[in-house]
C-alpha cells in the first residue's frame, strides 16, 4: 500500500476620491497552523516546486518546513549562532539573540524561480535548487568591509547570501553551500529591512532600512555625526549607500569564477548614472525601513510592488514601488514633511533650513495609504488621520482561490497598537478602480475574535504556492522570550469564516449634540433637535451623533449593510447636500438644554461638546469644529422637511470597524452647506418626544463561526490531544507497534495508539469463465476522511500502474479500467469495507502486483 500526502472600515485616499461599487472585505478567521514551536517568524513562503511545503524563517537563525500541516522536526537549515541558548543554537553565522527585543537575525528567504525546473533534456536550469537569505551577522574588523565613513564601529553586518538544497534530501539544505553575494554594514541595531523576493522579471529584490537611530541621523548616517544637523542628507537619500533602499540584482554568479558574485541589470534606473560611488543596484530609495514588500505577480495580478515602509514616531505608510522612485525619507514621513524641513506647514520639531527644490518635491512618490500612530500627542497634525498602529508589517494582494470575496484586495498588518507593544491589527486596501492608484483603507479586517488581535504581535505575512495568505504572530516581545515555557511564535492561515444567522438591529443614538460656531461655548446636548448647515447670517452649525453597537457580538458579526435615517423638522430653501464624516476622537453630551428649538444653543455644561471643546471645558478639539476624517462617509440631499437616508459602502465600513474595535467608535459629525447662507436644517434628535422621528441607524448583520477542523486535524486531536497545533506526528511511525504506519492508520480509520490485529487488506483469486481468473481485493476506507483519494491499482512490472477502483472525497467506490465494485459496506461507524474485482484474461499475465494508493489533499 502507498499512502501519499499531497501536501472595511475607514477611508483614506491619495489623490481625488472616486466612488466605485466595491465589495466589503469578507469575514475571516485566523486558523492556527503551527503554535508554540517557533520563536519569531520573520518570513513565510513556498519553494514553488509543487510540494505544498511552507518554509518559515525563525529569527534566531533556523528555517523550518511545514508539511502536511505539521512542523518537521529537522530544520531545513540551521545557521543560528552557537552562542544562543540550546536548543536555539547552531553552527551558523547569524548573530546571537536573546530574550530581549531585537530587529536583527534571520530576516528573509526566497527561492529562485528555477528552483525545481529543468530543460527539455532534463538538465537543471540556472538557479536550480538555489535559495537566498537576508540575515545579520556580527561585524568583524579587518574581515568585513569597513563602514562608508569612519565615524563609528558598525553594530552588525547585513548578508545577502545564496544557498543550495541538498542533492539527496529535498527537506534539508547544504549549510556549506553558502555563497555571499553582498555584505554591507549597519551603523545601529535597528532598521535592517530584511525582505528578499524575486520579481516577475526574474531578478532578486531586497530591502534595506536606513541603518537605525531616530530620523536617519547620528553616526553612520550621511551628514549626521552625533548632532542633528538640519541639512543632513541621511542614508535614505544618499545613493552612494545601500541603506534606505530597495535593490535589484541578478543573483546568479555571472561566470562562476568571481570576483563579481552577481550582476546588475542594465535597465536598473541608475545603471548609467556616473555619480562616483553610486550604487547601481538601487531600484528605489528614500525609504525608512521597508520591512516587508510583495509583488502582485500571480495570475490575474498587476505585477506591481507593494511595500509597507515603517514610519518614525507618527505615521505609517503603504507604497507602490516604481523604478527610480524617491519616497521622501528623511525629508518626508507619509504625506508630510516633519523632519528639519521648512517645507513643513506644521513640522514637529519645527522646520528649519532644509527647503527642498520644487522639482525634488514634485518628484517624490506619495504613498497609497497612511495612518497615524496610536500614541501621537493631541495637537500633532497626524491626529487628523486614523490612529491605528505603531509599525507597519506589510502584506500581499490576495490571488488565491479559496476566498473569492478577497480576490484582488491587499491584506496587511501592523505590529501592535499599544506601546510596548502587542495587539497587532489586520487591515486591508482595495483599489477603487483597476489600476487607478486610489485605494480605500479598511482599518480593521472583520475577523472572528478581536481585531486588533489581543496579546499578539504581527511579525510577517506570507503566501503558499496557491496564493493563500498566512500570518506570523508572536505573543512576547523578546526574540527568545517564552510564553508559558514554550516558544511564543505561531503561524496562522487566513481562511473564510462560515456565515450563520442573519438579523437586523435598529438603534437610536447613544449621544448627540450640536456645536455653534458664533457662540463657541454653547451646546444643546439634551435638546430635541440637532442642527447642521449655515444660518441666514452665515453662522455654521454642526451635528454630532454616536450609536452604541456593543449589542452586536464583537468578533463574530459582519455588517452586511447599514443606513442612517434622520428626520428634518425644518430647513431653508432648496435641497442641499449634507455629509457624514467619521470622527477621530471622542466627545461629550452633557446636560445643556435649549428647547423648544435651541437655534443658538445655551451655555455648555461640564463635558458638553462645543465648537472649541470635545469635553467642556477641559479637552479641546485639535481643529475647532471637530476632528474628523476629511473624506465623507456618505452624502444625501436634504430638503425642508421629512426623512432622509444616508447609506453606502463607507457607512457600512464605518459601522463594521466600530463593531470590531469599539474603542474607535466616536460616531459621525454632520456637515451641511457651509459656503452659502440659509442652508441650515433642524433635525430631530435622540431626545425627540416622538420616537418615530428620532435618528435611526439600521444595521443588517450576519453571525459567523470558525470553519470546522479538517478530518486529519480531527484525527490528530482525537488521538494526540496533548499535542500543540502543528506538532509533528511521524507519518512513517508506528506508535502502537501493530506494523501499520500512522498515515495508513488514518486512511483505514484506525486508532494509531491501539494495536490492530489485522488491516483487513486482502486479495483472492477464483476461476472465471473461459479460463480467466477473477482477482478480488478488499480494503478499508474511511468515508469521513474527505481529504483522501483512494486508488486501487494493479501492475505487471511495478512501474506502470492502472487504477481499477477509486473513492474520492468520501464518496462510494467506483470501478475503472475493467475493475468493478462487488461491495462497499459499512464496517463500523464511518469506516467502509470495499471489495473490488478485476477479471484477468487467461494467458494475458503470469503475475499481477496490487497496491492501494491514497493521496491527501
Amino acid at each position: 500500500m502507498l499512502l501519499r500526502f499531497t501536501l472595511l472600515t475607514g477611508l483614506l485616499l491619495t489623490g481625488l476620491m472616486q466612488r466605485q461599487a466595491q465589495a466589503a472585505f469578507p469575514t475571516l478567521y485566523l486558523k492556527p497552523v503551527v503554535l508554540k514551536q517557533i520563536y519569531a517568524p520573520t518570513t513565510i513562503t513556498s519553494a514553488g516546486d509543487g510540494s505544498g511545503r511552507l518554509f518559515v524563517c525563525d529569527q534566531p537563525g533556523k528555517i523550518h518546513i511545514i508539511q502536511g500541516g505539521m512542523l518537521l522536526p529537522t530544520p531545513f537549515l540551521n545557521i543560528a549562532s552557537a552562542s544562543n541558548t540550546p536548543p536555539n543554537n547552531g553552527p551558523g553565522p547569524v548573530l546571537s539573540v536573546g530574550t530581549n527585543y531585537s530587529e536583527r537575525g534571520l530576516l528573509g528567504l526566497t527561492f529562485h524561480p528555477n528552483y525545481n525546473k529543468k530543460d527539455i533534456n532534463h538538465q537543471p536550469l540556472p538557479g536550480f535548487g538555489k535559495f537566498y537569505l537576508n540575515y545579520n551577522k556580527a561585524y568583524v574588523a579587518g574581515v568585513d568591509p569597513p563602514p562608508p565613513v569612519a565615524d563609528h564601529t558598525p553594530n552588525c553586518v547585513t548578508i545577502i547570501a545564496e544557498f543550495q538544497v541538498s542533492a539527496s534530501n529535498p527537506n534539508v539544505a547544504d549549510p556549506a553551500s553558502e555563497r555571499r553575494l553582498l555584505v554591507f554594514t549597519q551603523p545601529q541595531s535597528n532598521h535592517n529591512g530584511g525582505q528578499v523576493e524575486f520579481g516577475p522579471d526574474g531578478y532578486l529584490y531586497f530591502g534595506c532600512g536606513d541603518g537605525g537611530q531616530q530620523e536617519d541621523n547620528n553616526v553612520g548616517h550621511t551628514g549626521g555625526s552625533g548632532a542633528k544637523p538640519t541639512d543632513a542628507l541621511g542614508n535614505g537619500q544618499d545613493k552612494t549607500r545601500y541603506l534606505g533602499k530597495i535593490h535589484r540584482i541578478d543573483p546568479l554568479d555571472p561566470d562562476g569564477a568571481g570576483p563579481l558574485t552577481y550582476s546588475i541589470p542594465t535597465d536598473n534606473p541608475f545603471f548609467n548614472d556616473l555619480t562616483p560611488g553610486l550604487k547601481k543596484e538601487i531600484y528605489a530609495y528614500g525609504l525608512r525601513n521597508p520591512w516587508r514588500f510583495s509583488f502582485d505577480k500571480r495570475p490575474g495580478g498587476t505585477n506591481r510592488l507593494f511595500c509597507g515602509d515603517v514610519g518614525g514616531n507618527r505615521v505609517e505608510e503603504v507604497d507602490i514601488i516604481v523604478a527610480g522612485g524617491n519616497y521622501g525619507w528623511r525629508y518626508k514621513e507619509g504625506l508630510e514633511f516633519p523632519l528639519f524641513s521648512s517645507n513643513a506647514a506644521a513640522a514637529s520639531p519645527p522646520g528649519t533650513n532644509m527647503t527642498l527644490p520644487q522639482a525634488d518635491l514634485d518628484a517624490l512618490v506619495d504613498p497609497i495609504a497612511v495612518y497615524a500612530h496610536t500614541n501621537i500627542p493631541v495637537g500633532d497634525p497626524p491626529t487628523l488621520l486614523p490612529k491605528l498602529g505603531l509599525s507597519i508589517t506589510g502584506g500581499f494582494i490576495y490571488r488565491g482561490a479559496a476566498i473569492p470575496a478577497l480576490q484582488g484586495k491587499y491584506v496587511f498588518g501592523d505590529y501592535g497598537t499599544t506601546s510596548g507593544a502587542s495587539n497587532g491589527r489586520m487591515m486591508g486596501l482595495e483599489e477603487t478602480a483597476p489600476l487607478s492608484g486610489v485605494f480605500t483603507l479598511t482599518q480593521a479586517l472583520p475577523l472572528l475574535g478581536t481585531n486588533p488581535i489581543v496579546g499578539q504581535r504581527i511579525y510577517c505575512l506570507g503566501e503558499d504556492e496557491s496564493g493563500e495568505i498566512y500570518v506570523g504572530l508572536k505573543t512576547t516581545a523578546g526574540v527568545l522570550a517564552l510564553d508559558a515555557g514554550m516558544p511564543a511564535g505561531g503561524v496562522y492561515k487566513i481562511v473564510a469564516a462560515i456565515p450563520g444567522a442573519s438579523g437586523t438591529a435598529t438603534l437610536e443614538p447613544s449621544k448627540d449634540n450640536t456645536m455653534f460656531a458664533e457662540v463657541a461655548n454653547n451646546s444643546n446636548a439634551q435638546g430635541q433637535r440637532i442642527y447642521a448647515g449655515n444660518t441666514a447670517s452665515s453662522n455654521p452649525r454642526r451635528g454630532l451623533l454616536a450609536f452604541d453597537l456593543t449589542g452586536l457580538p464583537s468578533g463574530t458579526t459582519t455588517v452586511d449593510s447599514a443606513s442612517l435615517q434622520l428626520t428634518v423638522e425644518f430647513g431653508f430653501g432648496d435641497p442641499t447636500p449634507m455629509s457624514l464624516f467619521r470622527l477621530n476622537v471622542d466627545w461629550g453630551e452633557g446636560t445643556s438644554f435649549a428647547n423648544p428649538t435651541g437655534g443658538t444653543g445655551v451655555a455648555a455644561t461640564p463635558n458638553d461638546a462645543t465648537w472649541t471643546h470635545r469635553f467642556f471645558s477641559t479637552q479641546t478639539w485639535t481643529t475647532p469644529g471637530g476632528d474628523y476624517v476629511p473624506a465623507a462617509t456618505a452624502t444625501t440631499d436634504v430638503g425642508t422637511s421629512g426623512a432622509r437616508t444616508w447609506s453606502g459602502v463607507q457607512l457600512t465600513a464605518d459601522v463594521q470597524n466600530w463593531v470590531g474595535t469599539p474603542a474607535t467608535n466616536f460616531g459621525w459629525i454632520l456637515l451641511g452647506d457651509e459656503a452659502n447662507a440659509q442652508t441650515a436644517k433642524r433635525i430631530y434628535s435622540g431626545e425627540a418626544s416622538t420616537a418615530s422621528v428620532r435618528p435611526k441607524l439600521t444595521v443588517n448583520h450576519t453571525a459567523y463561526s470558525a470553519p470546522p477542523a479538517t478530518p486529519f486535524e480531527s484525527w490528530l486531536t482525537t488521538y494526540f490531544p496533548s499535542n500543540v497545533p502543528g506538532q509533528f506526528v511521524d507519518p512513517e511511525g508506528d506508535n502502537d507497534g501493530d506494523g501499520v504506519k500512522n498515515q495508513i492508520e488514518y486512511a483505514y480509520g484506525f486508532s494509531p495508539i491501539v494495536f490492530n490485529a489485522s488491516s483487513d487488506f486482502s486479495t483472492g483469486q477464483t476461476p472465471a469463465a473461459g479460463g480467466a481468473t477473477d482477482l478480488t481485493v478488499t480494503f478499508r476506507r474511511d468515508s469521513a476522511a474527505t481529504d483522501l483519494t483512494y486508488q486501487l491499482q494493479t501492475s505487471t512490472d511495478l512501474t506502470t500502474w492502472t487504477t481499477i477502483a477509486q473513492s474520492v472525497g468520501g464518496a462510494a467506490a467506483t470501478g475503472l479500467n475493467g475493475g468493478s465494485i462487488i461491495s462497499d459496506n459499512t464496517l463500523s461507524g464511518t469506516v467502509k469495507l470495499v471489495t473490488a474485482k478485476q477479471t484477468l484474461v487467461a494467458g494475458a499475465n503470469d503475475r499481477k502486483f496490487v497496491r492501494l494508493r491514497v493521496d491527501r489533499q
